[in-house]
């Protein structure tokens, strides 16, 4: 009897050693708790919970964890909505960044094929050319890299995605700006015609 409240002593000394943080690290919560994003990240995480499918806000939670260096959370947000519109080319792309912030070439890459294939020829959200550009410059980039291991060589993929990203510009569509003709530039008026 005295030997098993032993072993079980010393068992809850052991599991408190192994449990308890190491006093040198500082605990520090993931979003700041007077953060507005704290907030928004709370009122999606609501959203989603009532319609799991629902991918603008899938989309948009992804990109706030995305932007507090969060790609784990990004890609487990993404999760349900991909599961629901497995043909929306932006679900693809963002976990296709996603990837890319948590060092996995390889993944990011067949992301992006997914939502370039998807773009080109049959995704449920229209996908215009400039957003098509840009899936094709993340995709040869990414083609570059993909066989990389990003952790262990940072320095060779930073190269390559230099190289891949060499100094592009593709302008993000105007809202609202509609052409009178086919094949003319929306803002761009017709040249006046002379009196007669």
């Amino acid at each position: 009897m005295v030997s098993r409240i032993f072993d079980l002593a010393i068992l809850v000394l052991l599991a408190v050693a192994i449990l308890m943080p190491r006093p040198d690290v500082k605990v520090k919560p993931a979003l700041a708790e007077d953060s507005p994003i704290r907030q928004r990240v709370a009122e999606l995480q609501a959203q989603l919970a009532g319609s799991p499918g629902d991918s603008a806000a899938a989309l948009e939670l992804a990109g706030v964890f995305m932007d507090v260096m969060h790609p784990e959370w990004a890609l487990a947000t993404l999760d349900s909505a991909l599961a629901a519109h497995p043909d929306d080319h932006r679900l693809h792309l963002a976990r296709s960044l996603a990837f890319v912030d948590h060092f996995e070439a390889g993944y990011a890459y067949a992301e992006a094929m997914r939502a370039l294939t998807l773009c080109e020829g049959g995704s449920a959200v229209p996908c215009d050319e400039a957003e098509r550009s840009r899936m094709v410059i993340l995709k040869n980039t990414l083609d570059r890299i993909k066989h990389m291991d990003m952790r262990r060589e940072p320095n060779s993929a930073k190269d390559q995605i230099i190289k891949g990203l060499r100094p592009t510009f593709v302008p993000r569509p105007r809202m609202g700006a509609k052409t009178d003709k086919p094949g003319e530039k929306p803002g761009v008026e017709a040249p006046a015609r002379p009196a007669q």
